[in-house]
């Protein structure tokens, strides 16, 4: 697969919460729960690449709004999350809610999020070299996107 993880458990875990309504903060929190509690059970390549990192997330909301939160990672447990943008962020994930729905509610999410990603509803860029780096090595991850499918159940 030619997508980035980090990608997957934001667009299918923090929506969790809340298909088909404005997304907030509240659900990205939510979602960093339900990410924080299966950590632990995560493929190496996830604690791998997800280890010390900074995200920025903007979310384009149905409703012309916009979500913008920041997480912070250490040894891949998202250890805050704050509302707003985050400083010298490592990763940027944009999408737009819509993209985030049908990913959400498809009963094959991987397939959904690539459709996404090709049509430039979600895309990810690494900051930094290293974080860069990370999103090439996490391309041809499928022990990890079935990781985060698996978080939403799916």
């Amino acid at each position: 697969m030619r997508y980035f993880i980090f990608a997957l458990l934001l667009a299918l875990a923090f929506a969790a919460s809340a298909p088909g309504s404005a997304i907030t903060f509240d659900d990205i929190q939510h979602g960093v729960d339900i990410y924080n509690s299966g950590v632990e059970n995560a493929p190496e390549v996830v604690k791998a690449l997800l280890g010390d990192e900074r995200v920025q997330i903007d979310i384009s909301r149905a409703n012309e709004t916009a979500l913008m939160a920041g997480l912070e990672t250490k040894n891949a447990v998202i250890v805050s999350t704050i509302e707003g943008e985050i400083e010298d962020p490592t990763i940027v994930v944009e999408a737009e809610q819509d993209a985030i729905d049908r990913v959400y509610g498809s009963d094959d999410p991987v397939t959904a999020f690539q459709q996404a990603q090709d049509q430039g509803e979600i895309t990810i860029r690494g900051t930094t070299f290293t974080a860069k780096l990370k999103v090439t090595a996490a391309l041809a991850s499928t022990p990890a996107l079935r990781f985060f499918a698996s978080l939403i159940g799916k």
